[in-house]
């Protein structure tokens, strides 16, 4: 059974999502570690879920528009750690578990030349997965295609744009040879399971009776804090 810790080990009190004490508190305990990615202003890969930084920070302003050396300054909730780039992610983790690593942003040729050399130097296994069919088929297209490969499925769309989504992820998308798992939210999983045989991951599981429940279908599961118990 293989259990991802959703952005790290957190309780965004103590400990906040996608920062290095969330992911020291997976390794602690025995988690592989799902994570996020994007990208600054001054193109450097950092771990961070959100497009714009107020939830966890307070201020109203967006990854992309901040450069690193100011983003590095800037504290997470009622703590004193900041949002870690990649490299300094990769360096902790050391192997130590599955890397499941999450494309937030559409990435340039560059920064995929980056990502590319930031994991040569890592010692571990590492997933990749986005909800952009863009943005995997244009990883597919690099070195990057070395690692497995996975597509994100949503269910937050509802009728005409749920039939567009539907068609194209299930009858298209999802077949494609380079797309190696389907991370799939708990309410689609029989859905997935009646159009593909490939890997499945199944998301966010959050308490134990659900874990209980979706550990049948699957040995991947991506959990939030309350619902990782073994």
């Amino acid at each position: 059974m293989n259990i991802y810790a959703h952005r790290g080990l957190f309780d965004n009190k103590k400990i906040v999502e996608n920062s290095i004490p969330a992911f020291k508190n997976a390794l602690r305990n025995g988690y592989n570690i799902e994570l996020d990615i994007r990208v600054t202003k001054d193109k450097k890969i950092v771990v961070f879920h959100d497009s714009n930084i107020k939830r966890l920070t307070g201020i109203d302003r967006l990854v992309k528009d901040i450069s690193y050396d100011e983003l590095s300054k800037v504290k997470l909730l009622n703590t004193n750690d900041t949002i870690p780039t990649l490299e300094m992610v990769l360096k902790l983790i050391d192997g130590k578990c599955l890397l499941l690593i999450e494309i937030k942003d559409m990435l340039s040729n560059n920064t995929l030349k980056e990502l590319d050399r930031l994991l040569l130097d890592y010692n571990g296994e590492v997933l990749i997965q986005s909800f952009n069919p863009l943005i995997l088929r244009k990883t597919a297209y690099t070195s990057l295609k070395r690692y497995k490969i996975g597509i994100l499925l949503s269910n937050s769309y509802k009728g005409f744009k749920k039939s567009l989504y539907d068609a194209f992820m299930y009858k298209y998308f999802i077949k494609q040879k380079y797309i190696s798992f389907i991370s799939s939210p708990k309410e689609l999983i029989f859905n997935v399971k009646e159009v593909s045989l490939k890997e499945l991951f199944i998301y966010t599981i959050k308490t134990k009776e659900e874990f209980i429940k979706y550990r049948k279908y699957s040995n991947n599961l991506i959990c939030d804090y309350r619902g990782i118990e073994k």
